[in-house]
C-alpha cells in the first residue's frame, strides 16, 4: 500500500516541504527493486522493527539505517525487500536540507548517511514515527518537527530549490541560469557542487535526463520526441546519458518502469 501526501501551496511549509509519502508492504516473497537517480532530497525513515532491508550501489553492500538522507544520487540504488516493510518519506528542498543538516551533498549523494547518529532530533522523530499508527498522524509530526526547525531561504535559494526541484526547467544554460541568481558561473558551480555533488555543466545534464523519466511516465511520446523535448543533441547523446545515470538505455527503463517513477520492482528469484 502507498500513500502520498502534496504539501498545498498555502502551507508556512510550501517550499521547504514538497511530499510526504509512505510505503507499507506485505508480500507473500521477497523482492528487488531498484531506484534509478531521481533528483530528490529526501528523509526517509526506516520504519522496520522486525527485518532488516538491505541496498547496494555498485559493489558496496549496506543495511538501510533507521533514518537516511538521499539526494542527487547519480547511480542506481538496488534494494532487497523483505516480505514486511514501511518506509515513510519527505521530500525537502536541496538549500533547506543543507540547513536543517548541515550537510553538503558529497557528505549523502551515493551513499548512506544515517543521520541518527549525528543528529540526536532526528532520532527522537523516528522513535515518535514507529509508535505513530496511521499516514496522516505521520505527517502531522513531520510537519511539526520542520515547523520549529524552519530555516531562512533567500530568494537565490528559492529560485535554485524552483528549478532544481523542477527537471522541466531543462532548457536552461550555464550563463543564463547564472545571471537569473546573479551569480558567476563559476560561483553557481560551486553553490551546485554543495547542492548536488555535480557542477554546472553536469546538473543541467542531471536535469535533462529527470525529465526524460518524467516525460516517459506522463506522454505517450517517442523515445525521440523525448530526446528532442529534453534538448538532448541527439538521440545517441541522450541514451548515453540516460544510461550513465540509470544504468539501462531509454528503451529498457520505458519497458520495465512501474507505476512509480525511477523505482523498478521485481520477485526474489527461487
Amino acid at each position: 500500500m502507498e500513500y502520498y501526501y502534496q504539501i498545498p501551496s498555502h502551507s508556512p511549509l510550501h517550499g521547504t516541504l514538497q511530499n510526504c509519502w509512505q510505503v507499507e508492504r506485505q508480500e507473500l516473497t521477497e523482492g528487488h527493486e531498484t531506484i534509478i537517480p531521481k533528483g530528490t532530497v529526501e528523509l526517509i525513515f526506516n520504519l522496520n522493527d522486525w527485518a532488516p532491508l538491505t541496498a547496494q550501489i555498485n559493489a558496496q553492500r549496506f543495511p538501510i539505517p533507521s533514518c537516511m538522507l538521499s539526494g542527487f544520487n547519480s547511480l542506481p540504488i538496488q534494494m532487497q525487500l523483505p516480505q514486511r516493510h514501511t518506509m515513510f518519506g519527505m521530500v525537502l528542498s536541496p538549500t533547506v536540507a543543507m540547513s536543517l543538516f548541515r550537510v553538503e551533498a558529497s557528505d549523502f549523494v551515493n551513499q548512506c548517511l544515517d543521520l541518527t547518529l549525528v543528529h540526536p532530533h532526528v532520532r527522537n522523530l523516528w522513535e515518535q514515527l514507529m509508535v505513530q499508527p496511521s499516514f496522516a498522524g505521520r505527517v502531522a509530526l513531520g510537519q511539526q518537527w520542520l515547523l520549529s526547525r524552519l530555516p531562512q531561504v533567500t530568494p537565490q535559494e528559492q529560485f535554485l530549490n524552483q528549478y532544481l526541484n523542477t527537471p522541466a526547467t531543462s532548457g536552461l544554460t550555464v550563463p543564463a541560469l547564472a545571471d537569473q541568481l546573479c551569480f558567476s558561473p563559476r560561483h553557481l558551480t560551486r553553490k551546485l557542487q554543495t547542492l548536488t555533488g555535480m557542477n554546472a555543466e553536469q546538473t543541467l545534464l542531471y536535469q535533462k535526463y529527470r525529465y526524460s523519466v518524467e516525460l516517459m511516465h506522463t506522454t505517450e511520446l517517442s523515445l525521440t520526441a523525448i530526446a528532442h523535448a529534453c534538448q538532448f543533441t541527439d538521440q545517441a547523446h541522450f541514451s548515453r546519458t540516460f544510461r550513465t545515470f540509470s544504468h539501462l538505455s531509454p528503451r529498457e527503463y520505458r519497458q520495465h518502469k512501474s507505476h512509480i517513477p525511477s523505482h523498478l520492482f521485481a520477485q526474489a528469484a527461487g
